[in-house]
Formats: C-alpha cells, sequence, structure tokens
C-alpha cells in the first residue's frame, strides 16, 4: 500500500466509527503514545559504483515527501547534477523510509537527465577511475516545501564546504 493511500485511509478512519462520545473521545482510536509521529531525519547514506553505474541509498527516520541528491566535484572545472531519489521501501507506522536511486554513467555531455544518468564516471574526464575522491554529495530529505534534514559527504581529495549549507551536517 502506497504512503498516501494509508495516510488518506487515517484520515478517513474516524468517520468509520459513528459519532463520539460526550467525552469528546473515542476509546477505540489509538492514543498517540500507540501511533507516535517521528521526526524527519536522514540516518544513513550509501552509495556504491560498479564501473557502468552509480548506485544511492538513503535511509530516514520517519517518512519523507521527496529526497533529493546534489552532486558535484571539488576541481578546476567541476559539474553539477541534480537528483531525486525514489522511493522504494518504508514502514507502515512512518517510523522508516527508504531512497534509492541507480545511474548509469553516460560519456554524453547532451545525453545527461537528472534521475536517469551520471557524467560521473565517465571515460572523458575523471582523473582516476571513477571521479570519487574529488566528488561531494549533498542529500535532502523534505517536509512538503521544507527541508527537514541535510546532510554532506565529500571524496578524500574534495572539500565538504563545496555542498554545505546552513542546516546542513557531515556524516
Amino acid at each position: 500500500m502506497k504512503k498516501l493511500s494509508l495516510i488518506a485511509l487515517a484520515l478517513a478512519l474516524p468517520a468509520c466509527f459513528g459519532d463520539k462520545e460526550e467525552t469528546g473521545t473515542d476509546d477505540s482510536l489509538p492514543t498517540d503514545d500507540s501511533n507516535p509521529v517521528y521526526d524527519l531525519a536522514i540516518d544513513q547514506f550509501t552509495y556504491g559504483y560498479t564501473g557502468s553505474e552509480w548506485s544511492y541509498s538513503v535511509e530516514l527516520v520517519g517518512w519523507a515527501d521527496n529526497v533529493t541528491m546534489y552532486i558535484t566535484q571539488d576541481t578546476d572545472s567541476p559539474w553539477e547534477e541534480d537528483h531525486e531519489l525514489v522511493n522504494t521501501d518504508y514502514a507502515d507506522d512512518g517510523s522508516w523510509d527508504l531512497w534509492e536511486l541507480t545511474l548509469p554513467i553516460t560519456n554524453d555531455w547532451e545525453a545527461q537527465e537528472p534521475g536517469v544518468n551520471t557524467l560521473f564516471g565517465n571515460t572523458i574526464s575523471c582523473e582516476n577511475p571513477y571521479c570519487e575522491s574529488t566528488m561531494a554529495w549533498q542529500i535532502k530529505a523534505w517536509e512538503g516545501d521544507t527541508v527537514a534534514d541535510c546532510v554532506v559527504l565529500a571524496g578524500s581529495a574534495a572539500d565538504v564546504g563545496i555542498v554545505m549549507e546552513e542546516g546542513c551536517r557531515e556524516i
């Protein structure tokens, strides 16, 4: 069941129980203690490289509306990319969320598309086998139009400051 369906079900659920008691409460509905609300936070960011593609995974505490990733390089002529990750799994109780994305590597500058492929790791401009040491990533978890959490990570030859902004933390 999709998250939006669960939210719609939760909103419609009180109507199924009929009128409330005169006290203004309905004892048949769960209390806040049995259905906790989780503060949205990025718990873990991982990536992998196979030679032909990059794979990314972001594990959250709570549910996000969207997760975005910004990638750049700390070099004399950096390029940059923005990608939206895809929600692939979640807990029905709202306690965690999993967002992932696999990006095949392209050598064609004109063919690079957000969320579809990446130029990072191409054979044209990487000084090392796959550019990791000069790459920097910024991951944002969104609640509506608000950034609920932001993390940054930089390769060994990159400065994390190139993607750091207020409200972000280094991982």
